[in-house]
């Protein structure tokens, strides 16, 4: 079994070039070894649940995609990133997917991308195939039913929020909803190996004034993955939206970039 594969999501509903191609160059550059599976309408089976039947039909591209990230983990494993994700460091990304293609006790991982709130990273997992996790989150959506058009009015309908449903139904942090809260170390919880902030999330939204919408809070010697929050979620008149147009203009800017114009910003380690 290998996982070194690196499945891409992008449905390009909007009709827009792709604005993630540099994020894209990064995954090439630094895992030049893995294999790349791009996915989109015409290779994913749009009606394999009513949830992906009406995200397809809203032609809402994020909620579809957060099924479908876990659909293809299932059915292929390997690792899913969003578009807006940047390899920061392929060697120490490259360590993480061997860990767990030898480690019999572990069936996938996965980072926290908010330290306080110790949510998981929805952009980011590495996972065996027909493995429980990712077999867990898909009925998930498949079950989920007409509260599905709720999808935005609720905050823990999104990604990083439903993940902990699969800690939390197995008694992890239950009246926390099963999130890691201020991790600092590693730690392994039903199979599941997770990870602090600092490695896959270096950057978070913030409403700080000065702060452009984002700071960069966790980038360590250990940062091998930068979500870049692309907020292509978000409603037009979103503020992180907006920040983040603002920020990446036409074309992305990497982490290393970002942390010089940041003065603000002191790496760690």
């Amino acid at each position: 079994m290998t996982l070194k594969i690196l499945h891409r999501i992008y449905f390009g509903f909007d009709g827009k070039p792709d604005p993630y191609l540099g994020y894209l160059d990064t995954w090439k550059e630094q895992l030049p070894g893995y294999r790349i599976m791009h996915w989109n309408a015409d290779n994913l089976p749009i009606g394999a649940c009513d949830y992906s039947k009406m995200m397809y039909e809203l032609r809402d591209h994020a909620f579809l995609s957060d099924y479908f990230r876990w659909w293809v983990l299932r059915e292929f494993g390997g690792a899913y990133l969003d578009a807006d994700i940047e390899v920061v460091s392929g060697e120490k990304f490259n360590n993480l997917v061997e860990e767990l293609e030898s480690d019999d006790r572990l069936d996938a991982m996965i980072g926290i991308d908010n330290y306080a709130g110790g949510w998981f990273t929805g952009h980011s997992m590495i996972v065996k195939p027909h493995s429980d996790f990712p077999t867990f989150m898909c009925s998930v959506y498949e079950e989920m039913g007409p509260i599905a058009l709720w999808r935005r009015k609720i905050f823990y309908m999104m990604a990083p929020q439903l993940c902990g449903l699969y800690f939390a139904t197995r008694g992890h942090h239950v009246d926390g909803m099963g999130t890691c809260p201020r991790l600092l170390e590693p730690t392994v919880r039903e199979r599941v190996k997770i990870y602090p902030q600092d490695y896959f999330s270096p950057m978070t939204p913030s409403s700080e004034k000065g702060s452009d919408g984002f700071i960069i809070d966790a980038y360590t010697p250990n940062t091998s993955l930068c979500h870049h929050f692309s907020c292509s979620w978000h409603d037009d008149d979103s503020a992180f939206k907006k920040a983040s147009r603002s920020r990446n203009g036409a074309r992305p800017r990497l982490l290393a970039e970002l942390a010089r114009m940041s003065q603000r910003f002191t790496p760690k380690g």
